[in-house]
């Protein structure tokens, strides 16, 4: 099953955050702003966009921004809680009760089918209930859940922002993701998630419940490619209350890194991509750029079942090939 036809059953939105983490400019979807870039300047757009070479760049892309949704809904899945009235928008071997449990010590759990997580909390830490501030370090030890996935390594959890209560179906979570090392592995293939990231759930505006994820200085590593990002901002939304959900997947501010195409590229997705239920996109648009006079290629889903790749080869801002493909086929 390919990783953005799940997003539903786990149905992860992004609106209305303000975090207080780290550094570097925000960029705002709805009312969410996390931050989305580090580290002051640094290399610039070089891919050389060309009509020969658009389908395989856009299959980077694509793959790319289904690895960071899978990242946010899987990772999201074992640290965030279940909102009560909507108790299938995530996974149902969440290990968030083992904060409590752990706030100033360790408990080791086993999983669902195989494996063990233990969860560990610092000295300092609120004993009383999840508070920002609190840090804690999970390790998971090729943890089987029963759901296709599995996990093995580890990372520091720091909670940044918290508003409202995370046993009920309206609050705001934030956690900051450090010195991360896990192995994800699933049905159609297994990757890495390596260094940090930002993952927050929002779901003040119940129905809507929000996921939104900063991948600045995220790397996710698997046989295919190795994706390493300075800065972005990636989100997925529904609306809990529909009876037949719209997933919608937005990329902001997005930079990154490709080893198979060899230098960094910038992406933004100018109109969210809208999976029906169990579906691939209907619609949405993606569009590329190799940086400064490398070219672009925009990518219109025009439906399920087609796709079209507008390529602007030198930069000039007229379109100089149509090519069209499928979302299946963009996936790999």
């Amino acid at each position: 099953m390919k990783i953005f036809r799940i997003l539903v059953a786990l149905v992860l939105v992004v609106s209305g955050m303000v975090s207080t983490v780290g550094s570097g400019g925000g960029i705002s979807s709805g009312k969410l702003d996390i931050p989305t870039g580090c580290c002051g300047a640094g290399p610039t757009a070089d891919v050389d966009i060309t009509i020969a070479n658009a389908q395989d760049v856009s299959v980077t892309v694509v793959q790319a921004i289904d690895r960071v949704f899978d990242v946010a809904t899987q990772v999201g899945g074992q640290i965030f809680p279940s909102p009560p009235a909507a108790p299938d928008l995530l996974s149902s071997n969440s290990k968030f009760e083992l904060f409590f449990e752990a706030a100033n010590g360790n408990v080791t759990v086993p999983c669902a089918v195989n494996g063990t997580v233990t969860v560990t909390g610092f000295p300092d830490n609120n004993p009383a209930s999840l508070s920002v501030g609190d840090v804690f370090h999970l390790m998971f030890e090729v943890c089987d859940n029963g759901d296709s996935y599995s996990f093995n390594g580890s990372f520091f959890l720091h909670v940044r922002e918290l508003n409202g209560d995370p046993r009920t179906d309206v609050f705001r979570l934030v956690y900051a993701l450090q010195d991360m090392t896990l192995t994800v592995s699933s049905g159609i293939g297994s990757y890495v998630a390596s260094n940090n990231a930002v993952l927050g759930w929002d779901s003040i505006a119940f129905p809507e419940v929000v996921l939104g994820v900063s991948t600045t200085t995220l790397q996710l590593s698997s046989q295919g490619d190795v994706y390493s990002w300075l800065h972005g901002y990636h989100s997925l939304t529904v609306n809990a209350d529909i009876s037949n959900p719209m997933t919608l997947g937005e990329a902001h501010n997005s930079f990154m890194k490709s080893v198979i195409l060899g230098d960094y590229l910038s992406y933004v997705i100018i109109a969210p991509l809208q999976a029906p239920e169990g579906q691939d996109p209907e619609s949405g648009e993606i569009l590329v750029s190799g940086g400064s006079e490398n070219g672009t290629v925009h990518i219109v889903i025009e439906s399920s079942a087609s796709v079209r790749l507008e390529i602007d080869s030198d930069g000039d801002g007229t379109v100089d090939d149509y090519q069209y493909t499928t979302w299946t086929e963009l996936q790999g």
